[in-house]
């Protein structure tokens, strides 16, 4: 994706006229009832009115492949565009679905959370029969965002905590990755900016374009164990062992406390779970893809100390 995202209610709306001009066979991916409870059902209503519209709902809180499957037979023969209006578990179904197609439609996402980054990455998480996975092609890069800031605000505080900390583990993440260049780490840099400015929506969208370059490190790496087994949202997870990395990484400036959010320690506390287990836990199933961009080894005393 070269150009910026469109941004707001007015702009988006002369974006979308345009946008819609012509095509004709339009797939819709939306969450289930997040679609109408934000606001988006009412606000895209008069866009797609006159068109053919083929809408598919996801299920659950992450992309899986049975899911994938199963629309993809319910997909029309004729798709001149597919829109995603949902959080990464809907856009993230939509890139696989487009993933499929020998020649790539125009592919518009709606972002409703401010968070995942989904709509300026290349990569689509998802689970195959339980077993967490992360595909990485340009074939699932969205040729367009727009970003309705007002679509995320009916977010619990929880999922607002959750998915704003994975916008600001990614941005962080970006600027030590190994893969970093210097365009990752200028939009990192604007991300952490727009962050600090409360903006959210646009801060994602950056720290999107910047793993998008960068890729994620550890943090990332060691907080798939955690969903996968323990089905802790996946910017909670990455919460929990972000701060053990920016020990191992020496970079403890970036650590942050943000409360509504349970510590990895006071969750294994809850469970009655074995620190030492759970660390090795941690380690024996780590995403050894993501732990090898991270910027130096990680050592288990980081998360001793």
């Amino acid at each position: 994706m070269d150009r910026e995202p469109v941004i707001g209610k007015e702009a988006g709306a002369r974006f979308m006229a345009e946008w819609l001009e012509g095509k004709d066979g339009i797939v819709l991916v939306t969450g289930r009832t997040s679609y109408t409870a934000c606001g988006a059902e009412a606000w895209f209503a008069p866009f797609l009115a006159d068109k053919p519209v083929t809408h598919l709902t996801t299920v659950g809180e992450n992309a899986r492949s049975e899911d994938v499957e199963e629309k993809r037979r319910m997909l029309p023969s004729k798709i001149d565009a597919y829109i995603a209006v949902g959080g990464g578990t809907v856009i993230d179904t939509t890139k696989l679905l487009r993933g499929l197609e020998g020649e790539l439609p125009p592919f518009l996402a709606v972002p409703t959370t401010a968070g995942t980054g989904a709509e300026a990455t290349r990569f689509a998480v998802y689970y195959d029969h339980g077993r967490k996975m992360s595909a990485d092609d340009v074939r699932y890069l969205p040729t367009d965002a727009l970003l309705i800031p007002e679509f995320a605000d009916t977010q619990s505080p929880y999922q607002k905590a959750a998915t704003n900390f994975d916008a600001y583990a990614q941005a962080v993440e970006s600027l030590w990755a190994k893969g970093a260049t210097d365009d990752s780490k200028a939009y990192a840099t604007k991300a952490l900016e727009l962050m600090r400015q409360d903006n959210w929506p646009e801060a994602s969208y950056w720290a999107g374009r910047a793993i998008d370059i960068s890729r994620t490190t550890a943090a990332h790496a060691f907080s798939y164990y955690l969903t996968a087994n323990y089905g802790i949202p996946h910017g909670h997870a990455v919460y929990m062992v972000f701060e053990y990395i920016c020990r191992n990484n020496g970079r403890t400036e970036f650590v942050k406390r943000v409360p509504g959010l349970k510590t990895l320690k006071e969750f294994a506390a809850e469970r009655g779970l074995g620190w030492s287990e759970l660390v090795d836990a941690l380690f024996d199933n780590v995403n050894l893809k993501r732990l090898g961009n991270n910027p130096v080894e990680v050592r288990k005393e980081s998360f001793n100390a």
